[in-house]
This record gives structure tokens, sequence and C-alpha cells, in this order.
């Protein structure tokens, strides 16, 4: 039963930004083409050395440790994706997609004990 409810789970992740961008009218563009490309490149490069730099502490920590950095790290990815989106890409509603799935990362991060509790 939880395999099945983790099933329609993955599929409803799917076909929700597909939903979003019907329901919104919204057109898909990226910020690599325009003008803040080079930004872009330089922020997840930064986000990325900062990510590895915490991993250290974060894999010898206990459970609620690597719970925190990853919504953390998941969190700064996503933020800075949806700031450069709203930023860059002026006249398109691109950031309301990444804010959802920020929103939805971070709350099943948070309760990932809870979704694999029954599974193990």
């Amino acid at each position: 039963m939880v395999y099945a409810a983790l099933v329609i789970l993955l599929i409803l992740l799917l076909s929700l930004e597909t939903i979003i961008r019907k329901k919104f009218n919204i057109e898909r563009r990226y910020v690599t083409d325009t003008k803040g490309k080079h930004i872009d490149r330089w922020g997840r490069g930064m986000l990325l050395l900062i990510a590895i730099s915490v991993l250290g502490y974060a894999i010898f920590s206990d459970a609620s440790g690597m719970k925190w950095y990853l919504m953390g790290i998941y969190v700064a990815q996503f933020g800075f994706q949806a700031i450069m989106q709203w930023m860059f890409l002026k006249g398109s509603k691109e950031y309301v997609i990444t804010i959802v799935y920020l929103a939805l990362g971070v709350v099943t991060i948070y309760n990932i004990d809870l979704l694999f509790r029954d599974l193990l």
C-alpha cells in the first residue's frame, strides 16, 4: 500500500509542472538565454562549492543534521533559481513553478523519516 502511494505521488509530481504551466499560462524560458547567464553560472558554482565544503560536517552528524543539511542546500539552490528567474525573465512567471517545487521539496525532506518509516 505504501509503495502504491509513493508511485501515485511520483506521478503527480511529474505532471505538476504541466498542470501549473496550463493553469497560469506560463511559457518555458531559461535564464541562460538572457544576460544573467554568467551570474547564474557563478552563483550555482558558489552554491556547489559551499555544499561540498559543508558536506563533511553533515556526513558525520546524526540523521537530523543530515536532514537540515539537505533542506538548506535545497532551499539555497531553488531559492537562487527563483530569484534569478524573477530578475532576468521579466514578463514570465517561470519562478512560480520553482517556488512550488521549493515548497513541496522542503515539506518532503522535512517529513522524509515519516515517509520511509513504513518501508523499512
